[in-house]
């Protein structure tokens, strides 16, 4: 059986369907199995193990790259929007970092995981005015996404004695976005955030979709030619540029991932449902790297400690790289009228997958037998994975994933590296079933806790 490669066009040879792997990078779940009779007993299955430790990694790894760039005129936010257990918050908290939120809901948990006020930013276009009177209390920053929002901020800041510390959001000169404003609108605006009371323009901010660095780091440049032209126009000066999240992480190998791109084809997916495109799940660049490109580009790092303009990056997904993974248990197998076979799992494709955004998660579960059995008669097989409701749709992954041996009711599937928007984005009560517990294990291999219980 030969495959084209989409790298290259040239043939690739696969010698056996079943050779066709992809694991993940690591398996996180490996120092925790002896929990695991524990806490499916507490915690039932479906749920979510979340390693705060690890995203303290990659916190303090992200610190190392931007004060070897910027000294000390930088801050990190958390996006939390990505995943909002609060071990990830507190572990965040605990390495002094602050938190994006764009929600009252959200600032408030920051807040009670013991956030400092003044490092959170909010988010999104026309914040309740409960949720913008914490913060004018809690003197965090506002990015602001229009003049008429800009009217609401100093209305309230202004009945209530307060000043608002306002960032303006750019929209990147993005034709179709519904966010931010363009160039002109955004130095009218800070002509006009300068005229108001109660208002302290900090400075602006732009969220790009993508994972290209030296696109971020050109929109950074444009961004400080507007800061350049404000400044010796109207001698208002910003504080802080805020670039957004939006860096990359490697779920798996490069070789792994090459080979993914190389031999997949629609009929490794059931009723042929293979999607036009998937996340990077390996990447040329890490977090790290995608950064100091960033600031190499156009001499961004030096403008920035030049003007003594603090560099803000919110980063999310990858943040809480390697930060957790989750766990299904195996209701039952069948085979399909199309001669494909299907495991069922307890729980919902809505707590976790990629098939509701038309894609997929490309990294094979691990399959982990219910009970230790004789390996002599075992057949390979390639399965699609659903949940467990009435919904045609409810699939965790369309794609045939290879087994060495069919699951069976109380097997256990464990997919790595879940942590970063997939476990409690679409989450839902659908049918009454519960919502996943999150389990939080923080580098311990013999003890859990459940964070929040829920029936």
């Amino acid at each position: 059986m030969n495959h084209i490669s989409m790298d290259t066009g040239v043939e690739v040879a696969v010698l056996n369907d079943f050779d066709i792997l992809f694991p993940a990078k690591e398996d996180l779940s490996l120092p925790y199995r002896q929990l695991f009779p524990l806490i499916t007993n507490a915690a039932n299955t479906p749920f979510h193990a979340i390693l705060p430790h690890r995203i303290k990694e990659n916190i303090n790894s992200l610190k190392q790259v931007l004060s070897h760039q910027l000294g000390a005129q930088f801050q990190v936010l958390y996006a939390m929007k990505t995943n909002r257990s609060a071990a990830l918050v507190k572990a965040a908290a605990e390495e002094g970092i602050g938190i994006d939120v764009s929600s009252l809901e959200e600032f408030q948990l920051a807040l009670t995981q013991g956030v400092n006020g003044r490092q959170c930013s909010l988010s999104g276009p026309f914040k309740s005015e409960a949720f913008l009177t914490l913060a004018l209390r809690q003197e965090a920053r506002i990015v602001v996404d229009s003049d008429e929002e800009l009217l609401q901020i100093q209305c309230l800041a202004s009945s209530i004695r307060k000043s608002a510390r306002v960032l303006l959001r750019w929209n990147a000169e993005q034709p179709h976005t519904r966010f931010g404003m363009n160039k002109e609108k955004l130095k009218a605006a800070s002509l006009f955030a300068d005229s108001l009371s109660n208002i302290e323009l900090e400075g602006a901010g732009f969220h790009l979709s993508g994972y290209c660095p030296l696109e971020r780091g050109k929109a950074l440049s444009e961004l400080l030619d507007i800061a350049d032209a404000l400044r010796f126009g109207a001698d208002i000066r910003w504080k802080a540029i805020n670039i957004g999240g939006g860096y990359p992480l490697r779920y798996v190998e490069e070789a792994t991932w090459r080979r993914f791109q190389n031999a997949i084809d629609k009929e490794d997916f059931a009723a042929g449902r293979m999607p036009k495109s998937f996340y990077p799940y390996w990447h040329p660049d890490t977090m790290e790297t995608a950064v100091e490109k960033v600031l190499k580009e156009g001499g961004n790092a030096a403008r920035l400690k030049a003007n003594r303009i603090e560099l803000i990056v919110e980063p999310g997904r990858a943040l809480t790289d390697g930060a957790g993974f989750t766990t299904f248990e195996v209701l039952g197998t069948k085979t399909t009228n199309a001669g494909d076979y299907c495991v069922i799992v307890k729980g919902l494709s809505f707590s976790f997958s990629e098939t509701w955004f038309n894609s997929e998660f490309i990294v094979d579960p691990l399959h982990l037998p219910v009970s230790e059995e004789s390996t002599d008669s075992f057949i390979p097989v390639r399965a699609y994975i659903a949940g467990q409701s009435c919904l045609e749709e409810d699939v965790l992954t369309y794609r045939k994933v290879p087994f060495s041996q069919m699951p069976k009711a109380g097997d256990l599937l464990v997919f790595n590296n879940t942590a970063g928007y997939l476990m409690d984005l679409l989450e839902t009560r659908f049918h009454g079933l519960p919502i996943p517990n999150k389990v939080v294990l923080d580098n311990k291999e013999d003890s859990f806790l459940i964070e929040e219980v829920r029936g």
